[in-house]
């Protein structure tokens, strides 16, 4: 197909990085190929078998048991000298098995595990419930004596649990990374009182503090994370925030072996692009269109007339990096902007017409079934949290209402009269013998009749 007259010299995409005019086309056939993936991966352990509790640690690791132990022990020093909690490794491993249980039994306080009513074995005959609560107290990752001061430039908003943090990021980093990446935001939910705590409406948790993640994109298992603490000197960086902190999770990702990364319209820039392309590492992302200035394109008014699944693409070159930006229309106009792929082949994909009141088939670019295949790790991950979720909160109001629940249904359970039980098999002597003299009872001697009255 031949490409529409327009100036080959016009400026699709705009550059930023160089005074060079960029070249552009609109041509179906100028799009950009796939490349296959050349990394590999450790064969699996030969005659080993791992238990869960293997995988836990190789992410966790037994140097953070060490570390909240002596930490812990460290702080209840500091605040009563004369009765210190003297906590060993192996019950701040059982306190971290009572932390796990209680997001699968979900009571909205953990004294529930040792009422009689809620009485859950498992955790009650580990660890009574008053030691469980002092380790709770005195639960502490880092020396509070050697706290910086807020004024120093070196202050971290998040010392208190910054090394437990690292431990976990670097197992995690540790991990081998698949050909097909996310990188996404995830919120801790968090209501109190925290300068770090961050509100995004249009997360299921819009209050908590923010992490950015790196995700496979099918499976969401999580291979590096950034714990975001707030605006800092990090936000102004020359490169932009959000390229920075997509170039600081591609850290640990091995370069120039067509890694792909899929991310949406808050991370993706010209910049983020060009330099990850520069870094082998291949991009694919939805894009705010106040992020592509003088792109000629057609607009979403034009897409619309042609109705949905109209497309319309361009291919320019930014730093010696071609880059494609596409614009498809769905019940709305979506721009893509990529470094991988290309708008062909197209598949079709069933939406629902309000108009017709009927299903419809509608033309959809191959960028954009990779994006939506691909773009979810992080969503999975915050799914299967969100399944067995910890929750070490005391809730006043919820505690009250569960209580008054469970002393009407132990009432209601006790109201019924207790049924007699029955013996079965042949009676014995003894049973029979109580049996005749409990029918034949001894008839009772008259009185005597008053004389009458002289």
């Amino acid at each position: 197909m031949a490409a529409k007259s327009f100036p080959k010299k016009a400026t699709a995409v705009p550059n930023g990085f160089s005074e060079e005019v960029v070249d552009s086309s609109e041509s179906e056939d100028e799009v950009i190929p796939a490349a296959n993936f050349a990394g590999t991966f450790s064969p699996p352990p030969v005659h080993i078998e791992f238990e869960p509790i293997d995988y836990f640690y190789s992410m966790f690791g037994k140097e953070s048991i060490t570390l909240l132990t002596e930490q812990s022990n460290l702080y209840s020093v500091q605040t009563n000298p004369n009765k210190p909690a003297r906590i060993s490794e192996v019950e701040m491993a059982q306190f971290i098995g009572v932390l796990i249980m209680s997001g699968i039994y979900c009571f909205p306080d953990q004294r529930f595990f040792w009422m009689n009513t809620t009485r859950v074995e498992s955790i009650s005959s580990t660890m009574s419930r008053d030691r469980f609560l002092e380790i709770r107290k005195y639960l502490h990752v880092v020396d509070n004596s050697n706290q910086l001061d807020r004024n120093d430039p070196d202050y971290d908003r998040a010392h208190k649990v910054r090394p437990l943090l690292n431990i976990v990021k670097n197992n995690f980093r540790k991990i081998e990374k698949e050909e097909k990446l996310s990188v996404d935001e995830q919120i801790i939910p968090f209501k109190g009182r925290s300068i770090m705590k961050q509100h995004m409406p249009n997360k299921p948790h819009r209050w908590g503090y923010k992490m950015f993640l790196l995700a496979v994109g099918e499976s969401g298992i999580c291979y590096d994370f950034l714990f975001y603490v707030g605006k800092s000197d990090f936000d102004t960086q020359e490169q932009g925030f959000c390229t920075r902190v997509v170039l600081e999770l591609c850290e640990t990702v091995p370069r120039s072996i067509m890694h792909k990364r899929f991310f949406d319209n808050y991370f993706t820039t010209i910049k983020l692009q060009v330099e990850l392309k520069k870094l082998g590492i291949y991009s694919v992302g939805t894009v705010r269109a106040n992020r592509l200035p003088g792109l000629i394109i057609k607009d979403e008014k034009d897409l619309s007339k042609e109705g949905r699944g109209s497309m319309d693409h361009r291919v320019a070159e930014v730093d010696g990096v071609q880059l494609c930006a596409v614009r498809w229309y769905d019940n709305k106009a979506v721009n893509c902007l990529f470094t991988l792929y290309g708008c062909q082949p197209t598949d079709l994909v069933e939406r629902w017409s309000s108009k017709e009141k009927n299903h419809i088939q509608i033309a959809r670019p191959n960028i954009v079934k990779a994006y939506n295949q691909h773009m979810g790790g992080v969503d999975s991950i915050d799914m299967l949290i969100s399944l067995y979720r910890i929750d070490g909160r005391s809730r006043k109001d919820t505690m009250s209402l569960l209580s008054f629940r469970i002393s009407v249904a132990e009432a209601m359970l006790k109201s019924a009269p207790p049924t007699p039980s029955t013996k079965r098999g042949r009676p014995s002597l003894d049973s029979t013998l109580n049996e005749n003299n409990q029918t034949t009872t001894s008839r009772a001697v008259p009185n005597s009749i008053p004389p009458p009255s002289v």
